[in-house]
């Protein structure tokens, strides 16, 4: 009875609210409201309806700790939104991302029902993704991988539900093939904010496409609720006139679109307005103006609705969606690379492993004919803590949210690991090792034959070692080099540390190789250190902070410019900011308190030297902090890495730390490879300014974000960064800036969360980064390769336990397929049965037919979505087969074998 009551208090409060506020049966308002409700009564928006969609923005923390926010959005959002939609026949709800329903049956799964129920009738909408990530930050795999923990874990365990609209709303940046990923996943909705208001149909290179809808900002519906009721009334009708515009007198339906996306710590009082607001819109029937003029109105009734009904009908009834297509460069890529480097580090180790433990542990089991020894609830769980850190970093309680994303980093690349060398011990059992002396089992993840370093530690009992040879399976003795040995008191070796280059190890396969003791003691090589050092690729001299001159013997090129900064050299500069906020642009550093290497007599030494590699050191304090960095430069291999550690770093806040490649050019193109992509700086990104407050040019934004490359080229040469970090700058951030080319690796940086309760990122410890520096033909397709390789590195499973059975020979190739810029993304065991899934995609830009060669026969195969949901069988057979892929297209394959 009670409820009863109040129920009708309420009612009554609403009803004399709007009496008051339209004066019985007519609204007064001034003439600028007056004149836009009679235009949208005289609009085609009149004929149509506006649909108001509710959710609240979730970043995972960040208004509070994780754990805090999980009960947060239980008890003020979704159990009094539930109850409310099984109350109030005519409201509906939109929940961002699949993550939160996960977390909500964790505490309440009898709420199920409730849930399915909600979907059946079209009344609750789930954003497609599991969280809703800073794109660039992840591999194109790993966002993949968003939509099977998202819209196709929806569909398993919801009755077959399709999500198809995905839900970032706050993030300042979108990455070049989300569009495809997302399409190609059954999605064909997208909301944003922080973008140019309108509904855009945004275009992938591969020509896939999905409907954009940005309302400015997402607190913009919010702001109208906030005011008084006739401002609230005509920013009103300024959307709807604004919205109005997508259809004409053909739209066969129109539907305006609002939402309301609000957050929990904001005042809630617009958000209680909203109903309020809701019925005054829908009792104007009669308006008059300040001269005492009346005229009857039509305006579309305001309703509750979800966002894909009204993006499905803008799409389907308008012809004025504009077409967009390119790079939004990130514009927060500071909140997690530079600002949490260890996070960031074991997330892009995580993005490499994990797949490539997917393809051994998959080529494993078909070995064996069964996926018995397939862990998928391992590789589920390693995935859902690979993609679970979103956008919400730092924030109020941030050390502990921070410190929650780092363990979920760390956890993915733990898991990986182990499943990956699980899969490779398995393997490597089942090989018929036919020389003598112990066998090294190299294991190659890529889809290409490739040269690259191995390193691995061999110990040995007493007067049993004095040196290692080894050889390939062709007993053909390969050049190795031995550091850090450890001896017994007899002079044989207890332990040492083994380089060698493994030649052409096949495509997705693996070579073997034989590490045998030798009786005699190997000669020690002089390591006096010499600043000018040679090879048959490069001449070279070491100066103050770095390498000052490099040579390309091939070429006949001088490499770098060194007149301002050593190649390798590391330097620091101040760095205000906060990585993500309300900012238009990012926060660039200044030259306040800046060091460099260089400002210091550089102590070099030579730390190793022989047929493998020269490798060179110094250990330099700067300002806050001791540099530590070591050169390698291969002598079989035409490659030289850089192995930089900032150690004892005090912790002070607002530093950065860069690293400088100085390149001699002066026309350059910059290209770098993104998520399944590749960008070119001033050619593929958004075309002019993203819009609302972001005014800058999309293709004059920096520093960018790259997967594991970026290349420089101009007519001369070209030069290939492998970087082990996300973010690196083109343009000189110092006075008087140089002419010539100037790519910098940001180490990190030291800012602090934009939350006014937020922590800051002071990154306290060592760090460690790696770089490899390829020269080569000009043109990024020229070191596309190599750049892969400095990041994915060879694998290798010394003496394993042999196997009963043994079927393998020396060296074997599981899978391979033609183009040089074709890339295996995935290979797995299928989702839904034991076949195998294989994802590939073109980073040529061009359509290509490619021949895929396997090891085993197959006797069908499915083109499929990205989520492996079949589309198309074939009936093609046997061990290799002619493909067609489109140009920058993702194609996902299942894969029936014998």
């Amino acid at each position: 009875m009670l409820k009863k009551t109040l129920v009708s208090i309420v009612l009554l409060i609403i009803t004399l609210s709007i009496y008051s506020q339209s004066n019985g049966l007519v609204f007064k308002c001034n003439n600028d409201t007056y004149k836009l409700l009679k235009e949208i009564s005289a609009s085609v928006a009149s004929k149509g309806e506006i649909l108001l969609s509710i959710t609240t923005h979730q970043d995972l923390g960040w208004v509070d700790e994780v754990e805090k926010c999980v009960i947060l959005r239980d008890t003020l959002w979704m159990t009094p939104y539930l109850k409310r939609l099984k109350e109030d026949p005519s409201f509906k709800m939109d929940i961002e991302q699949t993550s939160i329903i996960v977390e909500y049956l964790n505490r309440h799964p009898d709420k199920k029902a409730e849930i399915q129920k909600g979907l059946d009738e079209g009344r609750i909408l789930i954003g497609a993704t599991y969280t809703q990530p800073y794109e660039e930050m992840f591999s194109g795999e790993s966002l993949i991988r968003q939509l099977y923990l998202g819209k196709k874990w929806l569909t398993s365990n919801f009755n077959g539900y399709k999500s198809d609209t995905y839900y970032n709303s706050d993030v300042p940046g979108r990455t070049l093939q989300m569009s495809q990923i997302l399409a190609k996943s059954g999605v064909k909705n997208m909301f944003v904010s922080r973008h140019e208001k309108g509904v855009f149909d945004w275009y992938s290179p591969d020509n896939s496409k999905v409907t954009m809808f940005s309302s400015g900002h997402y607190i913009d519906f919010y702001n109208i609720l906030g005011k008084e009721s006739e401002a609230g009334i005509r920013q009103m009708a300024e959307e709807v006139l604004f919205w109005g515009n997508y259809y004409d007198s053909k739209s066969k339906k129109v539907i305006i679109p609002a939402l309301l996306n609000y957050e929990f710590i904001w005042d809630q009082k617009p958000v209680k307005n909203c109903d309020p607001f809701m019925a005054l819109w829908n009792s104007i029937k009669v308006i008059e103006n300040e001269k005492g003029e009346k005229i009857k109105v039509t305006l579309p009734p305001l309703r509750y609705g979800n966002l894909n009904t009204c993006l499905n009908a803008i799409r389907e009834n308008s012809t004025k969606i504009k077409p967009i297509s390119g790079e939004r460069p990130a514009v927060w890529l500071y909140i997690h690379g530079p600002s949490h480097h260890y996070a960031i580090t074991a997330s892009r180790e995580a993005d490499i492993l994990l797949p490539d433990a997917e393809k051994f542990a998959a080529i494993n089991s078909l070995l064996e004919g069964t996926f018995r020894n397939y862990d998928v609830a391992a590789f589920d769980e390693a995935w859902e803590a690979k993609i679970y850190p979103d956008h919400g970093w730092g924030g109020k309680g941030g050390e502990i949210t921070d410190r929650l994303f780092l363990s979920k980093f760390v956890k993915a690349e733990q898991d990986a690991t182990n499943l990956l060398n699980g899969a490779l011990n398995r393997i490597a059992s089942k090989i018929n090792f036919i020389q003598s002396g112990i066998p090294l089992v190299v294991f190659n993840g890529l889809n290409w034959r490739r040269d690259d370093p191995v390193t691995f530690e061999c110990r040995f009992n007493k007067g049993e070692a004095f040196g290692v040879k080894i050889i390939d399976s062709d007993k053909k003795v390969i050049n190795s080099q031995l550091q850090s040995q450890k001896y017994y008191d007899d002079g044989s070796l207890r332990s040492a540390t083994v380089s060698f280059i493994a030649s052409g190890v096949p495509s997705v396969g693996y070579s073997t190789f034989y590490a045998e003791p030798l009786k005699q003691v190997e000669k020690s090589v002089a390591t006096v250190f010499n600043p000018v050092f040679g090879n048959q690729f490069f001449s070279v001299r070491f100066g103050k902070g770095g390498i000052e001159r490099l040579y390309d013997k091939t070429l006949g090129k001088e490499i770098i410019d060194a007149s301002k900064f050593a190649l390798g050299e590391v330097f620091t500069m101040q760095s205000v900011g906060n990585g993500a906020g309300e900012f238009a642009d990012i926060q660039q550093p200044s030259m306040e308190g800046f060091d460099k290497i260089g400002f210091y007599n550089t102590k070099w030494e030579k730390v190793s030297e022989g047929p493998v590699f020269t490798s060179f050191k110094y250990r330099q304090p700067v300002k806050h902090a001791v540099v530590e960095e070591t050169i390698i430069i291969y002598n079989q291999i035409k490659r030289i890495d850089f192995e930089i550690d900032i150690k004892n770093w005090e912790g002070i806040l607002y530093r950065e730390f860069r690293a400088a490649f100085p390149l001699n050019m002066r026309s350059s193109k910059v290209t770098y490879e993104v998520p399944m992509g590749v960008v070119e700086v001033g050619k593929d990104e958004l075309k002019g300014a993203a819009g609302h407050m972001y005014t800058t040019e999309c293709k004059l934004i920096h520093p960018r974000t790259l997967i594991d490359w970026v290349n420089a080229s101009d007519d001369s040469f070209g030069a290939t960064i492998s970087s082990s970090v996300i973010a690196f700058d083109y343009l000189d951030p110092t006075p008087d800036p140089a002419q010539s080319t100037f790519i910098q690796p940001i180490l990190f940086a030291s800012r602090k969360s934009c939350h006014w309760e937020g922590n800051d990122y002071i990154q306290l410890g060592d760090h460690h980064f790696s770089f490899s520096l390829y020269i080569h033909e000009p043109g990024w397709k020229n070191g596309f390769r190599s750049g892969k390789q400095g990041q994915n590195k060879l694998y290798s499973t010394m003496d394993p336990i042999s196997g009963s059975s043994r079927p393998l020979p020396e060296e074997q190739s599981f899978f391979s397929v033609s183009g040089e810029l074709m890339m295996f993304t995935a290979l797995k065991k299928s989702e839904d049965d034991n076949s195998i899934t294989l994802r590939m995609t073109d980073m040529s830009g061009a359509e290509q037919n490619i021949e895929l060669e396997m090891f085993m026969p197959l006797t069908k195969i499915y083109k499929t979505n990205l989520i492996e949901e079949e589309e198309k069988v074939s009936n093609l057979s046997g061990k290799s087969f002619n493909l067609k892929v489109g140009k920058n297209s993702i194609e996902t394959f299942k894969l029936k074998l014998e």
